[in-house]
């Protein structure tokens, strides 16, 4: 897979902003540690969850989590069953907080007058603010200079079209080609439930809601800022005196679209922020997402990531491939009953390290284990259509000694022939039936889970190797056997 980079982070005047490509980081203390999956019915590892996503990943699950917590929550504390939603700390460290807190959990979360209680209060106060008052001239100028939009408002209330009871109060409003549009300005303590609320209200009318900030620094952003930005596919709209001016020199709506667009840098991806004046109904609408962009990065990231991991892939193929030829190869050239020469040991020694990086330990020697060399020269045989290792002239007799020596081995053998598709040797050279006999006896001991011929467990990883999906078909016959009431406590790990 890709490869991501650990976090990086920039603390600037007090303010943490997040690569968006490195690993979340959980916080350091958490009163959650664990948190009940509503879907799977899982207790997942609050540590292992939040750092298993990309930071830009888990802002979008931070939205989609308080999206869902009134209706059909994704998370419950697993002390009280309340339902629990993902915050952030000042470092942008995260952690999952009680919807309620009663003070019935030991997990206490909330405080009076929190931080995000505190962001919640100052988002009203600032909403009547100088940059605030702004910005919202600025989108109405632009508006207002293009006649494809009719029925511009300001601090017009929108009620609901299903629940008149419903209402909000957007900063502008207007009817545009696509449909009816809300804007609100994004200010620096926009609270999520802010955002979330608005979103569904929105998502409702079958309107879009619409964003817009005064400015962007990508190098600083606040989590407010992000909580947009990654759930917008990493496009941020800007409208400030310029845009307006060109609005109103053209007579159409320009912003200005701060995006993330994902370059590949070996076998990762890396961003580069670029900006655009881009004409604000050229841009993709999506209403059930309620986003609005202008670069689709998700789909040049995916198609990066996609070619990553086919040439990761492909890489790992071809690497495979070699060491099973280097391992066959070695075992059609050794020489048998004779002291290997230094180039043999120190080629044998080379493909032990290689299949150790694989987790799939060869022995020391390649002839100190009578159970591991017959096995090799069963699979070689099977590969080659004639005998390997031993002194037989037809392919026929290999299975008759695995069979009669190291039955534990003929399970596999007889996969490695349909494999190496060299089934039709033996058949041909069975004249008497007599294999034709003994396979149809071996198939029924291993149906009937008889431990006969069952494999043993510790070969299981190298059979795998060398015979790409033969180790699942082999395990099933493991299972079945340890299954069976005639086999219960006797089997053990084999």
């Amino acid at each position: 897979m890709e490869q991501k980079p650990a976090q990086h982070v920039r603390n600037l005047w007090g303010n943490v902003t997040v690569d968006p490509l490195s690993f979340a980081s959980p916080a350091h203390d958490l009163e959650i540690e664990e948190v009940l999956d509503c879907a799977s019915g899982e207790y997942l590892d609050v540590r292992e969850w939040i750092s298993s996503w990309r930071y830009e990943q888990l802002i979008g699950q931070r939205v989609d989590i308080r999206e869902k917590l009134n209706g059909s929550p994704r998370f419950r504390c697993p002390v009280c069953a309340v339902p629990v939603y993902l915050v952030s700390n000042q470092h942008k460290r995260f952690y999952f907080k009680h919807q309620i807190e009663d003070g019935s959990c030991p997990a206490q979360t909330r405080h009076p007058l929190s931080r995000e209680d505190i962001l919640a209060r100052k988002y009203h106060g600032l909403r009547e603010s100088e940059p605030h008052r702004r910005i919202k001239a600025l989108i109405l100028r632009s508006l207002l200079a293009d006649p494809r939009y009719s029925g511009i408002e300001e601090e017009r209330q929108w009620r609901s079209a299903r629940d008149p009871a419903m209402r909000r109060q957007p900063d502008v409003q207007a009817d545009g080609a696509q449909g009816r549009l809300a804007f609100e300005v994004q200010l620096s303590t926009t609270f999520l439930d802010v955002v979330v609320a608005r979103r569904t209200f929105y998502r409702d009318e079958r309107a879009l809601l619409v964003w817009v900030m005064g400015r962007f620094d990508p190098d600083y952003r606040r989590l407010t800022t992000d909580d947009l930005l990654f759930t917008n596919n990493s496009n941020i709209l800007i409208v400030d005196e310029e845009t307006a001016a060109h609005s109103e020199h053209t007579r159409r709506f320009h912003v200005r679209c701060h995006f993330r667009r994902p370059v590949r840098a070996g076998d990762a991806i890396a961003d580069l922020w670029e900006s655009s004046l881009v004409l604000f109904d050229e841009l993709t609408w999506e209403q059930d997402r309620q986003r609005c962009w202008h670069f689709d990065y998700e789909s040049e990231a995916a198609a990066i990531r996609k070619a990553i991991d086919a040439e990761l892939c492909a890489r790992e193929t071809a690497a495979a491939d070699a060491l099973r030829s280097d391992l066959f190869a070695f075992w059609i050239d050794r020489e048998r009953n004779a002291e290997p020469s230094e180039e043999a040991r120190l080629t044998w020694a080379e493909i032990r390290q290689s299949f150790a990086g694989r987790g799939i330990d060869l022995p020391l020697s390649p002839d100190s284990e009578s159970g591991f060399v017959a096995l090799m020269n069963g699979l070689t045989s099977a590969r080659e259509g004639r005998p390997v290792g031993w002194h037989f002239k037809q392919l026929v007799e290999v299975g008759h000694r695995i069979a009669d020596a190291y039955p534990e081995h003929v399970a596999a053998f007889g996969h490695a022939l349909i494999h190496f598709r060299n089934g039709d040797i033996v058949e041909g050279q069975d004249r008497t039936g007599k294999w034709k006999n003994r396979r149809q006896t071996i198939r029924k001991s291993l149906e009937r889970g008889d431990p006969d011929f069952l494999p043993h467990s510790d070969s299981l990883s190298l059979i795998g190797f060398l015979l790409p999906g033969v180790e699942k078909k082999l395990e099933k016959l493991m299972l079945k056997a340890r299954n069976a009431p005639s086999n219960w406590g006797t089997l053990g790990s084999r």
